[in-house]
């Protein structure tokens, strides 16, 4: 079953079906287990997919977004990564691959591609690009959320401060000079 942010419609169900048919049918798949289910993968995605757990991360394969899937994603840094075999050399595909892309990019996504023989000879290497890349946005989204904190505390903080002037001068004011309590004995005299 694909994994996706906002729930998958029946169309994007049926472009999953399709999608994993396809990879199926493709010389040398083979069907991996993964967290969501088994997925079927072509050979360079395979690899892919075993050089990026060796790296110690963890994609999510199949991924939707924007109604397109991914071959991996990494939603919690916004990081897609496809697998590029010899069919995304043709430049009907290729232009088609830029204008995805563009989409994906205006979601807020980072797009990593990779060409299947540089995955096939340096599958390893590519999972380092990716692991770097991961790093770097998480390392960034921290700042970010550190920023957004600070700003939350500080407007709180504007927000607080007239009353804690006005706390604090009532404080001051009435340990300076103590009310005298009223009692029946020491109130003033009635006004004539």
């Amino acid at each position: 079953m694909p994994f996706s942010g906002p729930s998958l419609t029946p169309r994007h169900l049926a472009v999953y079906t399709e999608l994993q048919a396809e990879a199926a049918r493709y010389p040398g798949a083979e069907q991996l287990p993964t967290p969501f289910g088994p997925i079927w993968m072509t050979p360079i995605e395979a690899d892919l997919y075993r050089a990026l757990l060796r790296a110690g991360l963890r994609p999510v394969p199949q991924f939707c977004i924007q109604g397109f899937f991914v071959d991996f994603a990494f939603p919690g840094v916004r990081i897609a990564v496809e697998a590029d075999g010899a069919v995304h050399q043709d430049p009907t595909t290729s232009h088609r691959d830029h204008w995805r892309d563009a989409i994906l990019r205006r979601a807020g996504w980072i797009v990593l591609r990779f060409h299947g023989t540089t995955i096939v000879h340096r599958a390893d290497n590519c999972a380092y690009v990716v692991q770097q890349a991961v790093a770097e946005h998480e390392r960034n989204l921290a700042e970010i959320f550190r920023k957004e904190r600070a700003r939350q505390e500080a407007r709180a903080e504007a927000w607080r401060h007239p009353f804690r002037t006005v706390y604090r001068f009532l404080v001051d004011r009435f340990r300076a000079d103590p009310p005298v309590p009223r009692s029946p004995g020491n109130l003033p005299p009635p006004p004539p």
